[in-house]
């Protein structure tokens, strides 16, 4: 799976801090390679899940794609599909595909004690005056 786009949208009514819509292309399913995905809480367990839907499919699926796109960070997803309403599937899942921008290398590796001190960085806040 391709993901072409992904975001947190907490707090919502769903979940105070963890409510991510994603958008995927599955090459793997030809017939239905538009992947929906919301992670409610941390996983699909208990709240939240996945649905692939085909391209003529999208209006008739009662999870409204377009504000699916929209949550995910890309709705300029269903620009390209409204822009191009006599394209078949496999032509538009090109086009998303050559719009979509290629994964970022990978990040060159560092010591263990950068490692650790980008995550304290990363995750640890100190306040006040003298606070990083």
């Amino acid at each position: 799976m391709i993901e072409i786009g992904g975001r947190n949208n907490a707090p919502t009514p769903q979940h105070k801090t963890h409510d991510v819509y994603i958008f995927s292309i599955d090459l793997s399913r030809a017939a239905t390679p538009f992947c929906f995905e919301q992670s409610i809480g941390g996983g699909h367990a208990e709240q939240g899940g996945a649905r692939w839907l085909a391209l003529d499919e999208l209006d008739t699926w009662p999870g409204d794609w377009r504000e699916h796109l929209k949550k995910a960070d890309c709705a300029w997803v269903a620009e390209l599909i409204d822009a191009h309403p006599e394209a078949d599937q496999v032509t538009l899942v090109s086009m998303i595909l050559k719009r979509h921008p290629e994964p970022a290398k990978p990040a060159k590796p560092v010591g263990r004690l950068k490692a650790i001190g980008a995550w304290l960085k990363r995750n640890i806040h100190v306040g006040g005056r003298y606070g990083v």
